[in-house]
């Protein structure tokens, strides 16, 4: 499902908000032929604007792509979730190809766990293996190794053995691990998708340097997500 917003000045928050489904006038959803009818939100002021994208993106780093591409791709996800495996390894590769190599966009990942704790052994790994620089190695290593949703495949034995296989040291890996330094940061991510409305996985909220938001819901074809992208590129 494709929202646009239909305001370019609102604060962050208030554009996502009202795009996720409980705020901001009417919307057209072009690509899949559905509308949505929604009440005004409240606007932040302006100062706050800058603040509320940052408060966004901040668990989400490290950053696919040009720090300073035009438009920011944010990606709730769950390492368990079907959808989200789909994404990232049909999808996603196109628009790493067409889009983040190029400079023109950026992709931020947060994770949401809907999926439970298994979830979050998966998410804490990710950050675990980006203190050794390879955060995108495990977060893509984690959907290409996907099971059945709590099978049991997100173990901490399985994910120490994922991270051999990506050529993670396994002392510092392990420790990391142990001292559950990330799951903090892994719930404030699950907390903050819920506060904005966000109630499954995929979601994507994609920004352009505007304010011009648009969110797409599911493992949608390359060609929605090319359209907005290209939509943006132009604007």
């Amino acid at each position: 499902m494709l929202a646009k917003s239909n305001k370019k000045s609102f604060a962050i928050i208030a554009i996502i908000v009202g795009a996720v489904g409980i705020g901001l006038g009417a919307y057209t959803i072009v690509a899949v032929g559905i509308n949505l009818d929604q009440q005004r939100a409240t606007t932040p002021s302006d100062a706050r604007s800058d603040q509320e994208l940052n408060s966004l993106m901040l668990n989400g780093l490290p950053v696919l792509g040009s720090t300073d591409a035009p438009i920011t791709i944010i990606e709730f996800g769950d390492y368990q979730c079907p959808n989200c495996q789909r994404f990232n390894t049909q999808i996603k590769p196109l628009i790493v190809e067409n889009y983040i190599s190029t400079g023109k966009a950026r992709l931020i990942f947060k994770d949401f766990t809907i999926y439970g704790h298994d979830s979050v052994n998966g998410a804490v790994a990710t950050y675990c293996a980006g203190e050794q620089g390879k955060y995108w190695e495990m977060h893509d290593h984690l959907y290409e190794s996907q099971k059945a949703i709590n099978s049991g495949w997100l173990s901490m034995n399985n994910i120490e053995n994922f991270a051999s296989e990506i050529g993670l040291a396994n002392q510092p890996f392990k420790e990391c691990l142990e001292d559950d330094k990330y799951k903090q940061r892994v719930m404030e991510n699950f907390e903050q998708a819920k506060s904005i409305g966000i109630t499954g996985t995929p979601t994507f909220i994609i920004i352009d340097r505007d304010g011009e938001t648009k969110v797409v819901t599911g493992a949608q074809p390359y060609s929605v997500f090319k359209q907005i992208l290209d939509e943006m590129s132009v604007n």
